[in-house]
């Protein structure tokens, strides 16, 4: 019977796929800055360990483990799955103390600045808000630094003022100040290409002309005509 079936049988072609796991499945970051998933360790940035801290996982139909801190945030570790069991996957980079180094590296940005002081204060300010990401924000202002030097002490005064505090901003408020600049630049050109009338002696304006008696014209006329 199974021979006679066996001709009509078709092989399956369909590819079966793997939906990936929903990014909004959470795991708790253990002191050893690692997450468990299928009974492996993965670890996590240095540093990222908190009491009661949670990461959102996603896994790639590719055999990728992403890992976030927030659901749409960016992706701070990502490791090919492993099919063994009670394994330690791990990022060499992860292990690596990303905060050594940032106090020198805060002041050696401060001094570019004319007010290194109030710049030192702005740069600690970021690095309160962003932990995390400071040697990259750090570098991104070291660029727009170098790029554009003479800019940075008004583009610093901008960003205090308007209360502005990363990387990625202070590039754009140096970008702002460079426009300002070449629209008043372009605005005094137009200004020196108008030509401006002579001056005028403000005593002619006041001087009144001298008039003589009407009876004085008849006269005159009086005797042409004689």
């Amino acid at each position: 019977m199974f021979l006679i079936e066996k001709q009509h049988l078709r092989p399956v072609i369909k590819k079966i796929t793997v939906s990936s796991i929903d990014s909004s499945i959470t795991r708790t970051v253990r002191k050893d800055n690692t997450i468990i998933y299928l009974s492996n360790r993965y670890s996590v940035p240095l540093g990222t360990y908190k009491k009661g801290k949670s990461v959102f996982i996603e896994v790639t139909e590719e055999g990728y483990l992403f890992i976030r801190e927030e659901k749409e945030g960016p992706v701070i570790a990502n490791h090919r799955l492993s099919h063994e069991k009670g394994k330690l996957i791990q990022d060499t980079q992860h292990t690596r103390d990303r905060t050594k180094g940032i106090p020198a590296y805060i002041t050696s940005l401060a001094e570019k600045f004319k007010n290194q002081e109030l710049a030192r204060i702005y740069l600690e300010e970021i690095h309160q808000r962003y932990p995390r990401y400071i040697r990259d924000q750090l570098q991104l202002i070291g660029k727009a630094i170098k790029a554009e030097p003479d800019l940075i002490d008004e583009a610093l005064e901008e960003c205090i003022n308007k209360g502005i505090y990363s990387a990625t901003e202070f590039s754009d408020i140096i970008q702002y100040v460079k426009r300002q600049r070449q629209l008043n630049k372009d605005e005094g050109k137009q200004n020196q290409n108008i030509k401006l009338l002579p001056q005028v002696d403000k005593s002619a304006i006041y001087t009144k002309p001298h008039t003589r008696k009407l009876d004085d014209y008849l006269e005159v006329l009086e005797g042409v005509s004689k």
